[in-house]
């Protein structure tokens, strides 16, 4: 790109464009890595032990809940609370199309069959009407799993009620929801189960990857941390210290989903700064909303919520039928311009393996379909400079003025 200047909308001030590269995310690190880094750690020991611990107890502080298992994922999460529940084949569990595979195949790991829901079209959530129609409609319906799609929460109060009045386990996949609350208060602070991600892109990450699994359930708790070992009674730190000795017992089949020290410290510094970058990210939105609105051929996300947002996502709806483009052309002159950006989601049904499993057609859950036909997900994290926040305002503007019908 050569060297000019730009006045963005709505600001006035000139911005230097000169080789501008804006990534679709860019986590906030430490100038110093090993400042991250505790005694315990630059001593040698470096997988589950006292960091992790330390961050369990920073995050059921934060999410008022009473206990919280942290793992190395969020998928890890999910499919550990299910399979602690002893589900298995011949059990159906409720998940929506519009999210990615991991909220699906965790129960289908444990031979669960996954009943798809279509989305509502304004928060991009499963569309809670269609959600009771199929809890009448499914014989053997044992669990549920709510995704807060982009941060918004699903009205959790309403989903608790069914899973009293319907028997059900409920699972929130709250990936993009650390910071949000819903109907039915924190997410996190759960009778059930909520998982959490701290993968790279995420609000708060762990150092590239990681998760967590909050609860008040002690019994859930303490088989999810079991679990996550391999089913051992004791984890390694308890194992290899002087104090507890080194015998150890299998008691259940597990998995190997624990988290380490070197993770686990990462995520005690990001937690700190979790209510400061959520707050940034709004501000960021807010300038998105102002420098948008000339715009016609988009539509901005309304974040009606029900409760608390995370703001994890700032995702667009593109009308084709007022551009001279289509909306993967669209992104393609985005992603030029240096912007990266991303699409959340392309529903499960439309996958080939689900629609080879299951027999979905592309014809089926038509809200998520065309709502995945023209959504694009763009830059939304605390690192965003001001300049690059209006160099995309900007880009945008450009695009609908060269490019409207």
């Amino acid at each position: 790109m050569n060297l000019e200047k730009i006045k963005s909308a709505p600001s006035t001030r000139e911005i230097d464009i000169t080789n501008m590269n804006i990534p679709y995310h860019r986590p906030i690190l430490p100038s110093d890595i090993h400042d991250v880094f505790p005694k315990s750690i630059q001593s040698g020991w470096l997988t589950t032990g006292p960091q992790v611990e330390k961050y369990e107890n920073a995050l059921k502080a934060y999410l008022g809940s009473d206990h919280v298992v942290a793992v190395n994922s969020c998928t890890g999460a999910l499919h550990l609370a299910l399979a602690a529940k002893g589900f298995g084949p011949g059990e159906k569990f409720i998940v929506p199309t519009n999210t990615f595979v991991a909220s699906a195949a965790v129960g289908e790991w444990l031979g669960m069959e996954p009943i798809l829901i279509d989305c509502d079209p304004n928060s991009h959530n499963f569309d809670l009407n269609r959600v009771e129609k199929a809890l009448t409609q499914n014989a053997n319906i044992k669990a549920i799993v709510p995704v807060h799609v982009a941060g918004e929460p699903v009205d959790m109060k309403v989903i608790f009620e069914w899973a009293e009045k319907y028997n059900l386990f409920v699972i929130e996949d709250a990936a993009h929801a650390l910071e949000a609350e819903s109907t039915a208060g924190k997410i996190g602070n759960t009778n059930h189960a909520a998982a959490f991600s701290f993968y790279a892109n995420k609000n708060i990450t762990t150092g590239g990857e990681g998760g967590a699994l909050s609860t008040n359930d002690e019994q859930l708790a303490y088989d999810v941390k079991h679990l996550s070992i391999h089913g051992l009674s004791k984890d390694g730190w308890e194992r290899y210290s002087a104090k507890n000795g080194w015998r150890y017992e299998i008691t259940q089949l597990g998995y190997k989903y624990n988290m380490t020290d070197i993770s686990g410290a990462f995520g005690i510094t990001q937690l700190t700064h979790v209510d400061e970058w959520h707050k940034k990210r709004f501000q960021i939105i807010q300038k998105f909303k102002s420098g948008f609105d000339k715009i016609n051929g988009l539509t901005l996300p309304s974040f009606n919520i029900h409760g608390k947002h995370g703001y994890h996502l700032y995702i667009v709806q593109f009308k084709e039928d007022l551009w001279r483009i289509s909306r993967d052309e669209f992104i393609k002159k985005v992603n030029k311009s240096g912007i990266g950006t991303s699409v959340h989601y392309v529903p499960l049904h439309l996958h080939s393996y689900y629609q080879k499993t299951y027999g979905y057609t592309n014809g089926d859950f038509p809200v998520a379909t065309a709502l995945s036909n023209r959504i694009i997900s763009l830059p939304l994290y605390p690192d965003l400079k001001d300049e690059e926040v209006e160099y995309i305002i900007h880009t945008l503007n450009q695009l609908w003025t060269q490019y409207s019908l």
